[in-house]
């Protein structure tokens, strides 16, 4: 099993899009593949339609009240470890303790066999929930929207998942993906043609794929369904099947 982490400090640049758009897309190509929710913003677990009440959530996993198996609910749109509100106030309890950083680690290892990829969507900001999903995974994909603090704020994703590495040191940056991408915007097109070399100079790769912006997006989160069933010929559909063939092609060179 490879796991996969969609980490951004910044908000606003389809990290959560992202995650379920590669999900989809491994599940299309005939990948068993599980997604956890770490942000207590439960925006995927409500894309995914999972429940929180009267049921295991993650909430319940970090609390080991419960195994992952009992943490996994089985929807329409795939399997899914759900967040839950109540995590939100409550980050400080886990990061009080050192050990708690690398339990769902530990935790995945019981269902490597279930499971081809796991997906883990994380919030919007550097804490426990980021670094443990972090030193939980194989490798992390950074999306990035086309502005100026966004590529400023590169410095401080790659130093938290340096950081990861003192804990998990294979843990391997599959890429930064430029998202809500619009040729016909200046701006946009200045970032996708300097992003590249911006990426040389600091050590990262940079996915040859960009996301276009796409209405089709927000329509399919309004309606709480999946892109690939629903707007399988729009932009970014097509260009997320794109980037899931790139990083395969990554996984795969890496495996070798």
């Amino acid at each position: 099993m490879i796991t996969i982490t969609i980490a951004n400090q910044k908000g606003g640049v389809a990290k959560t899009t992202t995650a379920l758009c590669l999900a989809n897309g491994l599940q299309e190509c005939g990948y068993r593949v599980l997604m956890i929710d770490m942000d207590p913003q439960c925006n995927t677990t409500t894309t995914y339609k999972a429940v929180q009440e009267n049921t295991n959530t993650l909430y319940d996993l970090l609390h080991e009240s419960c195994s992952i198996a009992e943490a996994i609910q089985t929807t329409e749109s795939g399997d899914i470890i759900s967040s839950d509100v109540h995590l939100a106030g409550i980050e400080g309890e886990f990061a009080a303790h050192i050990k708690n950083y690398t339990l769902l680690r530990k935790k995945l290892r019981e269902i490597e066999d279930s499971y081809d990829y796991t997906i883990i969507d994380t919030p919007p900001n550097i804490g426990f929930y980021m670094t443990s999903a972090l030193v939980a995974s194989d490798g992390v994909i950074v999306p990035l929207k086309a502005e100026k603090f966004a590529i400023d704020g590169l410095a401080q994703i790659m130093g938290n998942i340096k950081d990861a590495r003192d804990v998990n040191p294979s843990l391997k940056v599959y890429g930064v993906l430029l998202t809500v991408y619009d040729k016909r915007t200046a701006l946009d097109t200045i970032v996708h043609d300097q992003l590249p070399e911006i990426g040389k100079e600091q050590g990262f790769h940079v996915f040859n794929t960009s996301i276009r912006t796409c209405q089709q997006i927000k329509e399919a989160q309004s309606r709480q369904v999946r892109l690939f069933d629903e707007y399988p010929s729009c932009n970014a559909a097509i260009d997320y099947a794109n980037l899931i063939k790139e990083l395969l092609e990554i996984i795969k060179k890496e495996e070798k």
